[in-house]
């Protein structure tokens, strides 16, 4: 995976969307960090997690990501399908 890859990640039914920023390599597996975009809802499930559970950010919050768990995207065939469903949708409502 290359720095500059957009990516997005599938967490408990929350699709984010990032841009790797570093990739590293340990124990044979490569990890990306990426910076991730509109992250919110993400950011109150950690902030739960350490209300519920009593931890800290960095017992739940992960930083470095595996690669298999990132899923590389085409930003611009991204955004063209996201506005071909957008038009479909508003011509059902207009209907």
């Amino acid at each position: 995976m290359k720095i500059g890859q957009a990516v997005f990640q599938d967490y408990q039914g929350m699709r984010r969307y990032g841009i790797v920023e570093k990739t590293i390599v340990k124990d044979r597996w490569t990890y990306a960090i990426v910076k991730w975009f509109n992250d919110e809802i993400y950011d109150r499930a950690m902030n739960d997690l350490v209300r519920l559970r009593n931890g800290t950010l960095s017992d739940f919050a992960i930083y470095e990501y595996r690669v298999d768990s990132l899923k590389q995207i085409d930003i611009e065939q991204e955004l063209k399908t996201l506005r071909a469903m957008q038009r479909y949708q508003k011509k059902a409502e207009d209907a």
